[in-house]
């Protein structure tokens, strides 16, 4: 009598613990991966890089997106289809790194879920560093740079500045600052339109003046949040003034930004390439990139290492300048 009354409590709890596992397992979100397992639980966050998944049997997981060969969702979300946000339900592609929406066949990287968080991103950058010119004089300068980013699903604004002092036997030879500001406009997670400006001031002796306004059409490559690989194609407006000569002038230019992040954030490769082609005869083209890497410690405290390269290219010669620039900063 005694077995039968413990028996039947065991009984009941292994079938009770039967039925929630299969209801759990009917109910799961499931991965196919590309080596061919399976993984049961529930998504709760997909982005270009990376998914999380909630299991019963090992907490969460994270596997790089590139890992998955489909997937497939039992309970509508919201996620966003090209940075679109749609109630749908997801089902298995036959096709590696698609799913299947509506009969239709979806790249898995056009794909996102996230937890829900604040409407806008912010983040920014203070950087200060010693350079050593790559001419003659090697001449030492610093540096002080400064980046501040607000970002939403569709909208990013971006203001940058930098500024340069370069003294020599305690004479001010060059006093520099340059603030750019650009604003896109994504209409998905490949299409954009960027407008951006710049204004620079530079000289001791003899001031001279640069802005540039421009706007146009871009695509991305690959990329969302901090990874992205931008190229545009705009059409700018040049104004040049140095003591008591100006010019005016209009270009085609294509510019490329570029970054990207390894080793779990901790590396940061980055470039940023624009090359203008003005429509008159005596300028065949106007070109500035700036490329380098960032690695980052504790605190957000990273250094860094930036080359810059400026050419300028007339009918009669070409204008050169270059730098290596060592740094150290902090995000926030």
């Amino acid at each position: 009598m005694k077995k039968s009354r413990v028996i039947v409590p065991v009984l009941f709890r292994i079938v009770l613990f039967s039925n929630i596992s299969l209801g759990l397992s009917a109910q799961a979100d499931t991965l196919l991966l590309n080596n061919g397992d399976r993984i049961s639980g529930e998504i709760i966050e997909l982005n270009a890089t990376t998914v999380k998944i909630k299991t019963i049997y090992a907490g969460t997981v994270v596997l790089d997106t590139h890992a998955i060969r489909s997937f497939h969702t039992d309970q509508r979300q919201q996620w966003q289809i090209n940075l679109k946000p749609q109630q749908t339900l997801i089902k298995e592609s036959a096709k590696r790194g698609h799913v299947n929406i509506d009969g239709k066949t979806i790249p898995i990287q056009d794909l996102a879920l996230a937890p829900e968080q604040a409407r806008w991103k912010k983040s920014g950058l203070l950087e200060v560093s010693m350079d050593v010119d790559n001419d003659d004089n090697r001449k030492e300068k610093l540096h002080v740079n400064t980046e501040l980013n607000l970002e939403s699903k569709h909208w990013r604004h971006a203001l940058k500045s930098e500024s340069k002092r370069d003294k020599e036997h305690e004479k001010v030879t060059e006093d520099t600052i340059e603030i750019n500001y650009t604003l896109d406009y994504l209409f998905d997670a490949h299409w954009l339109i960027r407008a951006d400006s710049t204004y620079r001031e530079e000289g001791v002796d003899i001031t001279s003046q640069y802005w540039y306004l421009g706007a146009g059409p871009g695509y991305r490559f690959w990329g969302e949040g901090k990874d992205k690989l931008d190229v545009i194609v705009a059409y700018n407006r040049f104004w040049f003034e140095t003591g008591p000569f100006d010019l005016e002038l209009s270009a085609w230019a294509t510019a490329l930004d570029y970054e990207q992040y390894w080793f779990n954030e901790k590396l940061q490769t980055f470039a940023d390439i624009r090359i203008a082609f003005p429509t008159i005869d005596t300028i065949d083209h106007i070109a500035n990139t700036s490329s380098g890497l960032r690695y980052y410690f504790e605190h957000n405290i990273h250094v860094s290492f930036k080359y810059d390269y400026n050419e300028t290219s007339f009918i009669l010669g070409t204008v050169r300048d270059s730098s290596y620039v060592l740094g150290a900063g902090v995000n926030f």
